[in-house]
């Protein structure tokens, strides 16, 4: 062997170790960053040399920079974040849900109480002016709030529709870079560390994607990445993405369109099954209209007993058929209010079913009595027990939600347990390697001091 091979020896092997070097510190400064694989230089012994005395080892080289990164691990951890995060978004939006109907917040049992109460009240002396105020005031306090429940649900409807149109717009970026990754990482198909950082990027952008729907994903042989909706139509391929689109309907919500190109499009709103767009597609259009319905089921019992017994009543000016509440056939909840001609006059309240003593309480009992009659949810509750069992379910699909998230969020920690132990940085292990390249590369440094004596020697020959 000649000194020359001596010195490339000694540089290839500086530069080995020196790559191992770069790959262990870029290890070490990624220790904290999600979803990164941690990174190796693979050392290759180089292509021996045939001499005389047989063939003669030329040193090494860096044959490639590996990520360790195990695709079935990352698969489940992708398809458990379809599943965690839609139970996260449903969890969020039940929540808010109960805090609406919640009576600790909304008072609602109390002031159905109070308006039959005030009634009952009337009934002792439907003279009393002091009385006949409570009553239209509690009416008026009882409609006040139902409405206002009803537009905080219908709020939280406006913004889980608002969400929907934010969610697909982040889909669509996200497609568009995975497909622009797709298309580096087949350009850099040759290895090292900036594949294997497009690799990552897009590793982290189908967990991403994987949050809001759920999707079919796999790899081609150039290791480009495939998509698809669960419903097959084609998201990424290749280099090429295709887009969602939020579209507006008739009511002003938005349903889920895959566009397809040349004009073509495709409803898949009803095709998601998973993600945060199921659960806020569920939300907006089963969960909310079920406790506004609720709430109209209130209001509208409400409003047709008590106008019932009203209109049959005489009020102070010997008139009848006055409703004590406005007539309405739909939206109850959204419109419930009292008429104006008893909000503006106390002696419009009716509690008499007599002409000749418009002072009788017989009618005005006939409505107090109503706070416990069973004339909700088709002759089976009263107000208060009614409204019990609406909050009480609001509460049912939140512990739901809660325990299907809790059970996901363990799943989803051993998941990402597993992956740490392949793919995870151990900083004691980056520090050992640190050490021995370190050493390498400064024993592979003298080797150039080894050939420049032996170039010295030669020299002081001639």
């Amino acid at each position: 062997m000649s000194i020359s091979s001596i010195l490339n020896i000694a540089k290839n092997a500086m530069f080995a170790n020196q790559t191992s070097l770069q790959v262990t510190s870029n290890n070490i400064a990624n220790v904290n960053t999600e979803g990164y694989a941690k990174q190796e230089a693979v050392f290759e012994e180089g292509v021996p040399v045939s001499t005389i005395a047989g063939l003669l080892g030329s040193g090494v080289k860096i044959s490639e920079i590996v990520a360790y990164y195990d695709k079935y691990i990352e698969k489940m951890i992708t398809d458990k974040n379809t599943t965690l995060e839609q139970q996260k978004t449903a969890e969020q939006y039940f929540t808010r849900i109960e805090s609406i109907l919640n009576e600790d917040n909304s008072n609602l049992t109390q002031d159905v109480v109070d308006f039959f109460n005030s009634w009952q009240e009337l009934s002792t002396d439907p003279a009393n002016t002091s009385n006949r105020l409570a009553v239209v005031v509690n009416g008026q306090q009882l409609s006040s709030k139902i409405r206002f429940m009803y537009s905080q649900l219908k709020s939280l409807q406006t913004d889980a529709n608002n969400n929907i149109k934010q969610e697909v717009d982040r889909i669509n970026r996200i497609t568009s870079s995975i497909a622009e990754l797709n298309q580096k990482i087949f350009e850099s198909s040759s290895g090292g560390e900036g594949v294997n950082k497009y690799i990552n990027e897009r590793t982290n952008l189908l967990k991403e994607l994987s949050a809001k729907m759920d999707i079919i994903s796999f790899e081609d042989s150039e290791g480009r990445l495939t998509i698809m909706t669960s419903g097959g139509k084609p998201l990424v391929d290749s280099s090429l993405s295709w887009d969602l689109e939020a579209h507006v309907n008739d009511d002003g919500m938005y349903s889920i369109r895959w566009l397809g190109g040349a004009g073509t499009t495709y409803d898949i709103t009803n095709e998601i099954n998973g993600g945060s767009i199921n659960a806020l597609v569920s939300i907006r259009d089963t969960y909310i209209p079920e406790f506004v319905d609720s709430l109209d089921g209130l209001a509208k019992g409400i409003i047709e007993e008590v106008n019932e017994l009203h209109t049959t009543a005489y009020n102070l000016y010997g008139q009848t058929g006055v409703n004590f509440f406005n007539d309405i056939t739909e939206y109850y909840a959204k419109d419930i209010d009292l008429t104006d001609d008893i909000k503006n006059d106390i002696k419009m309240v009716a509690t008499s079913s007599s002409s000749t003593n418009l002072y009788d309480n017989d009618i005005a009992l006939g409505i107090a009595a109503l706070g416990d009659s069973t004339i909700f949810d088709g002759g089976q509750s009263s107000a208060v027990t009614y409204i019990t069992s609406i909050i009480s379910k609001a509460g049912e699909y939140t512990k739901q939600a809660e325990d299907l998230a809790s059970f996901n969020e363990d799943t989803m920690t051993i998941l990402q347990q597993e992956r740490e132990s392949v793919s995870g940085v151990s900083l004691d292990e980056e520090m050992a390697n640190l050490i021995k390249y370190q050493y390498a590369f400064q024993a592979s440094a003298r080797l150039f001091n080894v050939a420049d004596a032996l170039f010295q020697s030669l020299l002081d020959i001639q």
